[in-house]
């Protein structure tokens, strides 16, 4: 197993030497062609043909854009060091040791480990570690030497956001009270050379909570923006995680060994010694400005309203600095690819470490569903359990999910075909799918709008009212064979096809797992 990358370029050189980095060296505009560039080729290439991009020539500035990093799950498990393919980390550690999956693992395999590796992460978190300097400071300008428009930051959906936004910051608060930081994703648009929108979308996410301690005093509230850095940050600030939890001990545990942290050269906070970019500032309790309009993660525009304030007041960042923004906005992408996990990694710690959940397999969350809205559950089959009972613990547990599909050990959850064809062969929908009303979810789902609508409630402040559909999709009694040849009868054909005429195939892991369960005594001739 190698080990996970502790900064963003030593991964972005593992993804250059492994192929699944291309580079684009003609001018490129920021703000009317590079999301959309970078749209075309996630929406064009999938899976094991997806491929991170890197401009090199964005026009007007010299700082190159990375993109789609974390594509795929393949990608983001070679990130945590995860896939046994050749690359080298300049500063690696010791991986934690959740297992590695060989180069062409399925999405089956690598999920698990992952959602493993997540566990033993969250179970010993690892503190971060101060250091006297880092990358990160190499360069830096503070006061009336302050410029954001010198930073390549993209408008991601050109003609409809109200302009650039930070789209992959990894924003660092403190509380006040307990001197413990937060690390989170939030949205971030630039205003102009000084200021920046802060965005939290509720008073519950802990960045809020660290700011009304901070009002209370009558005190602006210090603020650090990570853009680039170590792949850890990221993902660990995209987890739902309890107050008072610091994300960079979870980065660290991700990381196997601590993470260098160094001062803030502005404000008073700890930041990642080895990130690309950090900008500091502050946000004065009540200072506010319109923020948006911003295509949100579910595939929908956000409307324009007022949003806290970031006055900069340094920006620091290392010789030869790359920006990473996520292209996020309809599903799917990469930056649903880091939701989902910082979901799904947490809800799996719990599940199988404090609840102990007897048959847990497997979780995972549909692609297209915004990184959060349809959770699949693959079970142990067993006649002892009661699906609609466990459907509904897990409701309890809602982290915006508006579907939970339960499975049996049968099921690839990570394969929409499979998924689907499951819900509509086993599923009695007047027998199989409970409905929990008045469950919370996002403030920018459509859904979330059309109720308040309806009942002619303002849409304040949360909870977000919305509904869930528990699905159970298990076997609930004997079913026929697949309906598939046996598989010595495929593999006989398999073995003629070189000389067929026909372009090489690769079976699909789908085919495999199903021919395996139809299996291989069977009759061919019949």
């Amino acid at each position: 197993m190698s080990a996970p990358f502790l900064d963003l370029s030593s991964y972005l050189q593992h993804l250059e030497a492994v192929g699944r980095l291309r580079r684009v060296a003609v001018p490129v505009d920021k703000d009317r062609e590079l999301a959309c560039i970078a749209r075309l080729s996630l929406k064009s290439h999938r899976d094991r043909e997806a491929y991170a991009l890197r401009f090199d020539n964005v026009r007007g500035h010299a700082m190159p854009v990375a993109v789609n990093l974390y594509s795929t799950l393949e990608m983001y498990a070679a990130a945590l060091g995860l896939v046994g393919e050749t690359g080298s980390s300049a500063h690696g550690s010791a991986a934690v040791s959740s297992g590695a999956c060989s180069p062409g693992a399925t999405p089956l395999d690598l999920g698990r480990t992952v959602l493993e590796h997540w566990a033993l992460a969250l179970d010993a978190p690892l503190p971060p570690v101060l250091v006297e300097c880092g990358p990160v400071q190499q360069l830096v300008t503070r006061g009336d030497a302050v410029d954001l428009d010198a930073i390549p930051a993209p408008t991601w959906t050109p003609g409809r956001d109200a302009g650039p936004y930070l789209s992959a910051a990894a924003v660092i608060t403190r509380d006040l009270d307990t001197g413990v930081q937060n690390v989170a994703s939030y949205r971030v648009q630039v205003h102009d050379r000084r200021t920046m929108g802060l965005f939290f979308g509720s008073r519950l996410q802990h960045g809020a909570q660290h700011l009304a301690r901070w009002a209370a005093r009558g005190e602006p509230m210090p603020v650090a923006l990570m853009v680039g850095g170590p792949p850890v940050v990221n993902f660990a600030a995209a987890a739902k995680t309890a107050y008072g939890v610091d994300e960079m001990g979870i980065a660290g545990g991700l990381a196997g060994a601590p993470l260098e942290v160094v001062r803030g050269q502005s404000v008073d906070l700890h930041v990642p010694a080895r990130a690309e970019m950090v900008i500091e500032g502050l946000v004065r309790p009540g200072a506010q400005r319109l923020e948006g309009p911003f295509g949100e993660a579910l595939g929908y525009m956000n409307h324009a309203a007022p949003a806290l304030v970031i006055e900069v007041t340094a920006i620091c960042r290392r010789e030869g600095a790359v920006h990473h923004g996520y292209v996020q906005q309809l599903p799917p992408s990469d930056g649903h690819l880091v939701m989902e996990l910082g979901v799904l990694g947490p809800l799996w710690y719990y599940l199988t470490r404090k609840l102990r959940l007897p048959g847990l397999r497997d979780l995972a969350i549909l692609p297209g569903s915004a990184g959060v809205a349809a959770l699949v559950v693959q079970l142990e089959r067993s006649p002892d359990h009661d699906a609609a009972r466990l459907g509904k613990a897990l409701a309890k547990m809602n982290f915006g999910q508006k579907f939970i599909y339960l499975v049996d050990d049968d099921v690839d959850i990570r394969d929409l075909e499979t998924v689907n064809w499951v819900i509509s062969a086993r599923v009695d929908p007047a027998r199989d799918i409970v409905l929990v009303d008045g469950t919370s979810t996002f403030q920018y789902d459509p859904a979330v709008i059309a109720r308040a609508v309806r009942d002619g409630v303002e849409l304040g402040q949360p909870p977000y009212r919305c509904s869930l559909a528990i699905v159970d999709a298990t076997i609930k009694c004997p079913v026929p064979e697949v309906s598939l040849p046996a598989r010595a009868a495929m593999d006989a054909a398999a073995a003629r096809w070189g000389e067929l005429g026909l372009p090489p195939i690769v079976p699909r892991p789908r085919l495999r797992r199903l021919l395996d369960r139809a299996g291989g005594d069977a009759d061919a001739t019949r």
